[in-house]
């Protein structure tokens, strides 16, 4: 399938970032991997490798990135270039992932990317944090480099005042860890690049590769090649869990959690709550952090979104524009649709994520009496794992356009091919009580996050 390189230059570009590294990397662009992408989806589609199939989650997923893009030139219209190529890249990996791949060993092929794509990121991030901290100094927008000491060698801190005293007046210094490719940690908490460079997502986003480790890595025959796939998902597990750790994410620690025991409970039942639990320990008492003005801030973005709503009730603010009236974003993910869609937008949104979980579980429940399905019922199952995860941080973390929130989509659209290849008579039906269902949770969300905050004093 022509599209699959397509599909790992995006990812390559947009979540490890060679770019920002190396400078010679730097003369491919953004359009020009856009194009690549674009071009080995119309070359399967022309030799009749893959057949696109219109369906109600592709006609809303496009209908979100177009009502995004029109609230942007209403509310916005200086930044809709900007904007339009920002847009892009979800967009593209949401198309390219559910209506390029229509096979299972092109999502095994995609999902097993997806997973070395997030590890690679892991690994880099905890070798920055089981680095010693150095003195940083921001100059602009090169952002915070090391400061070099007599020897030329990064000069070691354990405190930002013992790197103030040491420099120049005047100066902005931190004490971090500093890591390969330029990374750098943020209060002692270990990021990445580009859309991981909030610790927060960079938790969330192990959580959505991780149920595919357990599934495809678990499956094969024999002694040597269980084996060897056993240290696989333990080593992946294990990067997760550290990784996970180190950033300190409160909402990283429910997204995981949220999809061990998703997988664990599904695959052994009750028993499992106890590995899930096990493994859960460590998350739990290591992870997170105890901050009273975290919590406070993200109640204070909450009452500011619903305030940007009501001063704009039909259209919102324009899509990527909460920030411009607020200094923090939304820290949540369908009040950030509000208060920036408007009700239309969260509506869409709320659907979408609603139709992703309904098509995964719907392949397993019609899927389960038929043997020979069971590769693409356990597929399904891991997209169900990861959808878990993605909405346990959804729900505290500003992740709308997110790439890896729009990959999940993609996802569940690619079993939805996958599933109908095999069984062309095969549908998922969406009827009144499904619309009925996503309109009350939207005001079940409104109306009950408007007297949270009430009861808060928010």
């Amino acid at each position: 399938m022509f599209v699959i390189p397509g599909i790992v230059a995006l990812l390559a570009y947009v979540c490890i970032r060679p770019q920002d590294v190396w400078e010679s990397v730097r003369v491919i662009t953004f359009p020009m991997v856009l194009a690549f992408a674009a071009f080995g989806l119309v070359l399967d589609v022309s030799v009749g490798a893959t057949k696109p199939r219109p369906s109600l989650l592709l006609a809303l997923g496009v209908a979100f990135f177009m009502w995004a893009m029109l609230t942007i030139a209403i509310r916005a219209p200086d930044t809709l270039s900007e904007n339009l190529l920002i847009m892009a890249a979800p967009a593209s990996l949401f198309l390219t992932t559910s209506q390029g791949i229509n096979t299972l060993r092109g999502f095994r092929a995609v999902t097993r990317i997806f997973l070395a794509v997030t590890m690679v990121v892991a690994l880099i991030a905890i070798h920055q944090g089981l680095s010693p901290s150095v003195c940083l100094v921001d100059i602009g927008d090169a952002g915070p480099v090391p400061v070099k000491d007599a020897t030329g060698a990064p000069r070691a801190c354990t405190t930002r005042a013992e790197c103030a005293e040491a420099g120049n007046p005047g100066q902005d210094y931190l004490c971090e860890h500093a890591g390969l490719m330029g990374t750098t940690s943020i209060t002692g908490r270990v990021r990445y690049l580009g859309i991981f460079q909030d610790p927060n997502e960079l938790a969330w986003a192990l959580s959505l590769s991780l149920p595919f480790a357990f599934v495809w890595f678990e499956r094969r025959r024999g002694l040597g090649r269980r084996t060897f796939d056993m240290a696989i998902i333990g080593l992946v597990v294990v990067a997760c869990i550290v990784c996970n750790i180190m950033t300190k994410s409160r909402s990283g620690q429910i997204a995981l959690v949220a999809t061990l025991g998703t997988y664990f409970i599904r695959r052994f039942g009750w028993k499992g709550v106890v590995g899930g639990g096990v493994l859960a320990i460590p998350i739990l008492l290591l992870g997170g952090r105890s901050d009273d003005a975290s919590t406070d801030e993200r109640l204070e973005c909450w009452a500011e979104a619903m305030s940007l709503w009501r001063e704009n009730p039909f259209l919102g603010v324009g899509a990527r524009q909460f920030t411009q009236h607020h200094y923090l974003t939304a820290h949540n993910s369908s009040l950030l649709a509000l208060a920036e869609l408007g009700p239309i937008g969260l509506l869409l949104f709320t659907a979408i994520v609603y139709l992703a979980f309904k098509i995964a579980l719907t392949a397993q429940r019609d899927l389960a009496s038929r043997p020979e399905a069971a590769p693409a019922r356990a597929a399904a199952f891991a997209t169900v794992a990861g959808l878990v995860g993605m909405v346990s941080s959804a729900l505290f973390l500003s992740l709308t356009y997110h790439m890896s929130l729009w990959i999940m989509i993609g996802l569940a659209g690619a079993i939805q091919a996958v599933v109908a290849r095999h069984d062309p008579d095969w549908r998922v039906h969406w009827r009144w009580r499904d619309t009925m269902f996503v309109v009350g949770l939207d005001v079940v969300l409104i109306a009950g996050t408007a007297l949270y905050l009430r009861l808060k004093g928010v």
